[in-house]
């Protein structure tokens, strides 16, 4: 990749490498959220000793009540449901949330007056002293992650998890990151930007692999790429990094990588190798013992199982964690059976790839929950696979539902298959109706929805435990 494809992140100013760079700052936190990196970041800036600390968001006080309340008694001003141009123009410091987009006039104002615009993720790299394995992609991350983190305590190493999962404040990690302890962090493309900006990548690295996502956010595969780049990019001769073999992307990436040790694994043949010694490949000794469903989470646990062995883990240790693990919330998650049917939560299924990884990972007939809204993605191919493989699917409201419904149809019937559409439909619970009335004993009910969230609901983990609470809500008999 050339220097060109990532520079555009350097030219960012960024607070000098200190510690206590906030101390009598004016910081302006952009983009409060519900996930925990906005509250995150406002405490630590008090706690950092700032001048003043405002906290700005375009969405309401009533949406975004959860997160204040976690800030209660702190020296925080609140702009909520929209942004004061005047606080960015006097801010020393901005710091910018991961939905905020790069290309913000408000962050361009906060510039241009002098500000230093940067991330949560870079002020936990630099405060942060105990060593740090980071796990990016564009699927697998957060299964990857939540396996290596389980393997690490399988092993009494203590580990600390953090990133981008939701509901965790990574900043709040920093006092327990002794040098003894790994955290391990899942880190998304958003957050990766942040890390360009510093020029700093975590000690060890996985790179699950990389498909079209977010091209709604960025001109390109190339540039949504090289913001994931820096997961790999800064990192020196002392340190690890793994590449997914079977994703051209990031074989290519292992060809660029300057770690001292880069490995490829390779879910397709089950093996792994050193760069430097591609003859030299090794098996993969756990495949017996996972329990995931899906052939997407192989390689999951194959990334994640190679990681944790080559830091330190015995093979028996790892066989016992890769056994003993069930998933992550809101990917593939079994949420209950009733009536015979089982009903499966994979509402992180934000783009047509993970529908169709869904889609794939069932030979039972499949009832599916799918639809939202676009991130300029193609989703032929999952109205192909979902008018082949499901029984009915039920398409929920946004911006991309009814071009997609018509896809569904016209691959239908190009199938000779009955009409197996319902909707756009606006409401999750009628949605469910029509599955459930869909759904025989023996079948799945599958939100796996391939789009985002937004509209409908706040983001993916609130589709998912809207979805998790009515499905437990059903009747035992039913």
């Amino acid at each position: 990749m050339s220097d060109s494809a990532y520079e555009q992140w350097h030219d960012i100013p960024a607070t000098a490498d200190d510690p206590n760079a906030l101390r009598g700052r004016r910081v302006l936190v952009m983009g409060l959220g519900l996930l925990g990196g906005g509250v995150s970041a406002a405490r630590y800036a008090v706690e950092q000793g700032a001048a003043e600390v405002i906290v700005t968001d375009l969405r309401s006080a009533d949406v975004l009540a959860p997160s204040v309340a976690k800030l209660a008694g702190l020296p925080i001003r609140y702009v909520l449901g929209r942004h004061d141009p005047a606080d960015f123009a006097r801010a020393d410091v901005v710091v910018r949330n991961p939905n905020v987009p790069r290309h913000s006039l408000y962050l361009a104002a906060a510039r241009a007056a002098g500000a230093r615009v940067e991330m949560e993720i870079a002020w936990f790299f630099r405060a942060c002293r105990a060593p740090i394995a980071g796990v990016t992609g564009t699927r697998g991350k957060s299964t990857t992650t939540t396996l290596l983190h389980a393997i690490l305590r399988e092993a009494g190493m203590h580990p600390l998890l953090g990133g981008n999962l939701g509901g965790i404040e990574t900043l709040a990690l920093l006092p327990e990151a002794t040098p003894d302890r790994w955290v391990v962090l899942e880190l998304g493309n958003w957050m990766l930007e942040g890390l360009h900006t510093i020029r700093r990548s975590p000690r060890l690295a996985i790179f699950t692999n990389l498909l079209p996502d977010h091209l709604n956010a960025y001109d390109s595969m190339e540039d949504y790429g090289a913001a994931k780049s820096s997961i790999f990019r800064y990192q020196g001769e002392r340190d690890i990094a793994l590449f997914n073999a079977d994703n051209a992307y990031t074989r290519r990436y292992a060809a660029e990588a300057p770690a001292g040790q880069v490995w490829l694994y390779s879910p397709e043949q089950r093996t792994a190798h050193r760069r430097d010694a591609p003859n030299e490949s090794r098996p993969f000794p756990f495949a017996d013992a996972i329990r995931l469903r899906g052939a997407h989470n192989l390689g999951n646990v194959q990334a994640a199982a190679l990681a944790a062995e080559l830091i330190g883990v015995d093979a028996g240790t790892i066989r016992r964690a890769v056994g003993g693990f069930a998933g992550v919330p809101h990917r593939l998650e079994v949420v209950g059976e009733r009536g015979g049917v089982t009903y499966v939560n994979d509402s992180a299924s934000t783009a047509p790839v993970a529908g169709i990884a869904a889609l794939c990972s069932f030979t039972e007939p499949v009832v599916l929950i799918a639809g939202g809204n676009s991130k300029n993605l193609d989703f032929g191919e999952f109205a192909a696979e979902a008018a082949a493989r499901a029984k009915r699917v039920i398409v929920l409201q946004g911006n991309a539902s009814d071009d997609f419904a018509a896809a569904l149809r016209r691959e239908a019937a190009a199938r000779g298959r009955a009409e197996i559409v319902r909707g756009p439909i606006g409401d999750l619970a009628l949605a469910l109706d029509e599955a459930r009335a869909a759904a025989t004993p023996g079948d799945v009910v599958l939100l796996s929805p391939g789009f985002t969230s937004f509209g409908m609901f706040l983001n993916e983990f609130d589709r998912g435990d809207q979805f998790r609470a009515l499905v437990r809500a059903l009747p035992e008999g039913e």
